[in-house]
């Protein structure tokens, strides 16, 4: 099979590439969402589609920022994708431009899933626990928050232009074949298993509940903390308090603040009445 002559230099898919990664986040608004900013993105670009025919390039432009809103760097493949089709339509390809902006629209919300998943939930907490380590190991020890600023912008450009690239090289047709042989919820599934692991070793090391209940029975002291919960279920405190703040914001719909005020005022209560220590 011949392979399709390419319009775009290399160099500039990469230079859209650093473009998404960099201003996905600006322009940001609730008419279009990332639109602008896949407009921008297409800046380096267009004029190779169709080089001199102004009224092209515009009608491109006027595609892409349609609305769009997706995980930036998981979601990155899908403008990789779309260049690669406005490459192929430049070239005499029977692709409405409906196609285009209906292709866009059903592969963000998968890609944004997957994407909310393993980075929200696995790679943040993961790199935050190393590095607040390495943070607390010394008094003034600010190492732990610059090699989280480095490896999160490593990784977060790394990420982003590889899966940039990839949709570029692979297209639609590889993106939903990929979709279509369920590949994306085996990764969401692990994905979320991994997740709860990450979360439940937080949970022992980050959250710390004491009971502070002393029981004096015949001259002797039963101790809650020491005799029960950590002999019988260690950490099931910090478990139950965890429960609790997530129960308050996902059921009871309480903002970070009113937690933030219920968790100082329940310390208050406790510790004045010898509950908590």
């Amino acid at each position: 099979m011949e392979e399709k002559k390419k319009l775009i230099p290399r160099g500039k898919v990469i230079h859209a590439a650093l473009i998404w990664e960099t201003w996905v986040q600006t322009c940001y608004n609730y008419e279009r969402m990332m639109g602008i900013a896949c407009a921008i993105t297409f800046l380096p670009v267009v004029k190779y589609l169709y080089p001199g025919n102004m009224e092209k390039q515009i009608e491109v432009m006027t595609r892409q920022a349609e609305f769009f809103n997706v995980h930036p760097e998981f979601g990155s493949c899908i403008l990789g994708m779309a260049i690669s089709l406005e490459e192929d339509k430049a070239q005499g390809a029977n692709i409405p431009n409906e196609f285009i902006t209906n292709l866009k629209t059903s592969l963000m919300g998968p890609l944004a899933g997957v994407g909310d998943t393993i980075y929200q939930g696995v790679l943040i907490p993961i790199l935050l626990a190393l590095c607040i380590d390495i943070t607390r190991a010394g008094d003034g020890n600010i190492w732990g928050s610059i090699v989280y600023a480095i490896l999160m912008l490593v990784i977060s450009y790394g990420l982003s232009v590889g899966n940039f690239l990839f949709g570029y090289r692979a297209g639609g047709d590889a993106i939903m074949d990929f979709l279509e042989k369920g590949i994306l919820n085996k990764i969401l599934k692990a994905a979320s298993i991994m997740g709860c692991m990450v979360m439940g070793g937080l949970i022992v090391n980050y959250v710390s509940v004491h009971c502070g209940i002393v029981i004096n029975a015949s001259g002797t002291e039963f101790k809650l903390q020491e005799s029960l919960f950590d002999a019988v279920l260690p950490n099931i405190l910090p478990l139950m308090a965890t429960l609790a703040i997530y129960g308050a914001m996902v059921y009871r719909h309480w903002t970070s603040i009113k937690v933030i005020f219920a968790i100082v005022a329940v310390g208050i209560v406790g510790g004045f009445f010898g509950i908590l220590v």
